[in-house]
């Protein structure tokens, strides 16, 4: 099999259900989120898994001061996961030499990637994803800044404002900036 027949078996699952593609990931939107199911090829070309996440266009305006792009990419969402981690919480690759890696990809988008981008529809249910997947023990600033936005949307605002404080004071650089930035737009006292 190759990449071109995994795409192709995708679009015959994802477009009837309203999503559009552009070279291996499909966005569908649908109120203020987007959808996004991606397929990554190893850079040696012969092994593949599915990242998927939901972008909350709200969310992506407070953390980046500008609409989202017309197509949204995987790392710019508001939540992520893998797809082995939605099966049993470790990375997944398919052999694309597989003659049956089609079928595989598709049952576990059907099983597992569908399932989690439609539960990620409501703000609360990305915070319980944050919360679970526990962002702020792994220290990678982009989700602790989104769940900080998340519960400010949410109404939490003294949440989120406390876990962009934590996160000035621990955070260096650009990334630094980054909170000081967003807890401006959220309104959040120094």
């Amino acid at each position: 099999m190759s990449e071109k027949a995994v795409v192709s078996k995708l679009d015959d699952l994802l477009k009837p259900l309203g999503f559009a593609r552009q070279k291996t990931v499909w966005n569908r939107r649908s109120g203020y989120v987007v959808e996004v199911i991606d397929v990554q090829v190893s850079k040696a070309g012969d092994t593949a898994t599915v990242n998927a996440g939901v972008l909350d266009t709200d969310a992506h305006v407070k953390l980046w001061g500008s609409e989202p792009p017309a197509f949204v990419e995987e790392p710019t969402c508001t939540v992520r996961a893998r797809v082995g981690e939605l099966i049993e919480g470790k990375d997944l690759w398919w052999q694309l030499s597989d003659d049956q890696v089609t079928n595989k990809v598709s049952k576990a988008i059907t099983d597992h990637v569908l399932p989690f981008v439609n539960r990620m529809r409501s703000r609360q249910d990305m915070v319980q994803w944050l919360a679970d997947t526990q962002v702020v023990k792994k220290k990678y600033p982009p989700p602790i800044i989104n769940l900080a936005i998340l519960q400010n949307l949410l109404g939490n605002s003294s949440e989120g404002c406390t876990l962009l404080a934590e996160m000035r004071k621990k955070a260096i650089g650009a990334w630094r900036a980054k909170a000081v930035e967003v807890a401006e737009r959220l309104g959040c006292a120094k």
